[in-house]
């Protein structure tokens, strides 16, 4: 089978930069502000054959070029006999090229000033795939890049192939002197509407929210139409409005919503309005019911934020950013794992992330963002197995810990820059001087670049030595004694305690027993201590509750908090959620009435939680060779679910009392209370066991 081939990454960076520029505010673009990688525009394909036979190909390219096929030949007299030669014959680009047996190669040059300079060659033996090389004209030869969704001559790897759907709006009822249409759920659709004769102008308001639909002063999306107008003439304006596709039928560009509220229209005007929802369709590889109700809906609608927030990259928010950010995409490979398990998007998402080298600023300007992209590899490749794709980035993860390690004080902590955002969380951080957070995810990309390396067959030691040393300075200069607990900085002198670097610190292994018991009293259990209003950081504070056993408190957590956007009327999860924000300013954040996101990724870590820690299923070894599956029964008077465990599965049926588990894989082992099991593939073992769990 034929594949497009490229410069491997450029694809990934290409379609990158298109997300990033996706960025739509009340009728203006707003691309990403940082810096953003280039492609190559310029390459030469090429791979080496033996034809037993004639055979004729055809070469498809994105981009301005030849072809260029030459054979083996006896050298002439004048050459030296033991030299290679080649005759030549170059052929443009999209003809049919006649191949004569022998030995003989294919070369491609191709430049593309504003695409993807990409090439699919298609013939009976001769076709473009990984093993083709591919040189910029600079650095040396590497393997083409290449992915199994374009395979056609016929697809444009420039444009990403989404499924679509559409969708009727599921109610339309006359409100506020016009139509409110909603679609029952939020979607990412162009808007199809179809003019009535009498119908001219109209505008539409759109709302992930009811509230903000309605509102048609200060609605995130708006846009004036009229019927009589030609569309715009392509590029730009065109991607910015939309189009008519036939008279008195317009789609609007791509946008996230709910509902759509069109002022001063009727119902009896004959309007309507289609949403044309785009996206990725992935596997469902997962499934999770249990008795509780509560729970069961935060699993649903959990799933449909991540779903929405996955297409060709994971984003962030789908309505307002529509960006790919690090911190964001680190916690969906997580959530991935217990959803669809598709190594393809994390790849995609890693590469777009980096870009090409060399590094000339944090990935988002983040500092911290960064680092979670670093450690992220070694996450891939414990889900994975993937020594290729490691060997492959392995040079840019190279880049990036030089980059890290340029800014380091004379303790060997990490410090922003002028440029540098240093985040962490949407909280009331101590950040003069340096921060102890960011000095923990600092020790944790030593401890993740040294596996890379060991995995790749590299000394490691530089990184663990310079891990040992950090670690000994983040407790000399952090760890307050007296409060029992890590501060964000010492320089101000504040000593000022917040959740976060102490939850890092446990989860990363870096406290002892006696440490981790102060924290967890200090910190962790203590009321006193600022809570954290954001699900990203629920995220890490509630993994590590359930990593000591506070079953109890995650899922009284998880109902609270989760099921408190729930009681807000949620259908999908926000990017934040205060439970004492008075409901009328529930939607707003950056000073924007409705500029919080109501469908972030980051809120969908009920997934992960559930799917690793009550149901305990885990990689015990890389790409899940070996895995454990340690169900909470204690919590529970009943489930069922299954979760991807690496390319098998594993399913699991308890109720009253008794508990079936079955994998189509083998190297699973149950735990089920202090007793170990044997997972055989295809094999239900079945266990009757009185409830009871190793909760606090």
């Amino acid at each position: 089978m034929a594949n497009w081939i490229w410069y491997p990454g450029d694809f990934e960076i290409y379609h990158g930069m298109k997300q990033n520029y996706d960025r739509e505010e009340r009728g203006f673009f707003w691309p990403a502000y940082w810096h953003m990688s280039d492609w190559r525009h310029h390459l030469r394909f090429r791979a080496v054959f033996c034809l037993e036979r004639q055979e004729v190909i055809r070469v498809a390219a994105k981009g301005r070029g030849y072809v260029n096929v030459k054979y083996r030949q006896t050298p002439p007299p004048w050459m030296k006999q033991d030299e290679e030669y080649w005759s030549e014959t170059k052929y443009p680009i999209g003809k049919d090229i006649v191949c004569q047996p022998g030995d003989m190669m294919v070369e491609a040059v191709v430049g593309n000033m504003e695409g993807l300079p990409c090439i699919c060659v298609t013939g009976d033996t001769i076709v473009s795939d990984g093993t083709w090389l591919v040189w910029d004209f600079a650095s040396e030869e590497v393997s083409a890049g290449w992915n199994g969704m374009y395979v056609r001559p016929e697809q444009n790897p420039m444009e990403f192939e989404y499924t679509s759907q559409v969708l009727q709006p599921k109610e339309v009822g006359e409100v506020n002197g016009g139509l409110l249409f909603d679609f029952g759920r939020e979607v990412t659709a162009e808007t199809v509407i179809t003019f009535p004769e009498d119908v001219r102008d109209v505008t539409l308001c759109y709302g992930e929210s009811r509230q903000e639909a309605l509102d048609t002063e200060f609605c995130y999306l708006k846009q004036e139409l009229k019927a009589g107008q030609p569309g715009p003439d392509g590029g730009e304006m065109e991607e910015l409005f939309g189009r008519f596709e036939t008279e008195g039928t317009y789609h609007t560009r791509l946008r996230a919503f709910r509902y759509i509220f069109v002022p001063g229209t009727e119902a009896a005007s004959g309007l309507q309005i289609r949403a044309d929802h785009k996206f990725v369709d992935f596997p469902r590889r997962s499934s999770f019911t249990c008795g509780d109700e509560r729970i069961n809906k935060i699993w649903e609608v959990s799933e449909e934020t991540f779903r929405l927030a996955s297409g060709i990259f994971f984003l962030d928010g789908i309505k307002r950013d529509r960006w790919i950010w690090s911190g964001d995409a680190y916690q969906s490979y997580f959530i991935n794992r217990y959803v669809s398990f598709d190594k393809e998007i994390c790849k995609r998402t890693i590469l777009a992330l980096k870009g090409n080298d060399p590094v000339v600023q944090h990935i988002n300007t983040i500092l911290d963002y960064s680092m979670y992209w670093v450690i992220s590899l070694e996450d891939y490749f414990e889900m994975t197995g993937d020594d290729a794709f490691l060997k492959m980035i392995y040079p840019k993860m190279e880049s990036m810990m030089n980059y890290l390690m340029e800014q380091l004080d004379e303790n060997g902590f990490i410090y922003g820059r002028p440029g540098d955002w240093v985040y962490i969380d949407w909280a009331d951080l101590d950040k003069e001087g340096t921060l102890c957070a960011e000095q923990m995810l600092l020790a944790r990309s030593y401890q993740a670049a040294a596996r890379v390396r060991e995995i790749l067959g590299i000394d490691g030691q530089e990184y663990l030595e310079r891990f040992q040393k950090l670690k000994k300075n983040i407790c000399t200069y952090f760890w307050d004694e007296e409060k029992g607990a890590y501060i964000d900085s010492y320089v101000s002198g504040r000593r000022h305690v917040t959740r976060h670097a102490n939850i890092f610190a446990v989860l990363f292994g870096y406290t002892d027993d006696d440490e981790t018991e102060s924290i967890v009293k200090n910190v962790l259990l203590n009321d006193e201590v600022d809570a954290i209003t954001t699900p990203y950081f629920k995220f890490y504070e509630l993994e590590v509750l359930a990593s000591l056993g506070y079953f109890d408190r995650v899922m009284e957590t998880m109902k609270d908090y989760w099921g408190g956007m729930l009681d807000r009327g949620a259908d999908t999860f926000w990017e934040e959620f205060k439970p004492d924000q008075p409901e009328e300013e529930q939607y707003s954040m950056y000073g924007d009435k409705y500029g919080k996101s109501l469908c972030h990724a980051w809120g969908a870590s009920p997934i992960y939680l559930i799917g690793r820690y009550f149901m305990g299923v885990r990689p015990v070894t890389p790409a899940y060779a070996s895995f454990e599956v340690k169900p909470q029964l204690g919590q529970f008077e009943r489930f069922e679910c299954t979760f991807p465990v690496g390319e098998g599965s594993v399913w699991m049926r308890y109720e009253n009392g008794i508990l079936k588990v079955k994998a189509d894989r083998p190297g699973g082992v149950l735990k089920a209370g202090q007793d170990s099991y044997e997972l055989e593939a295809d094999k239900e073992l079945v266990i009757v066991e009185e409830r009871g769990s190793d909760q606090r």
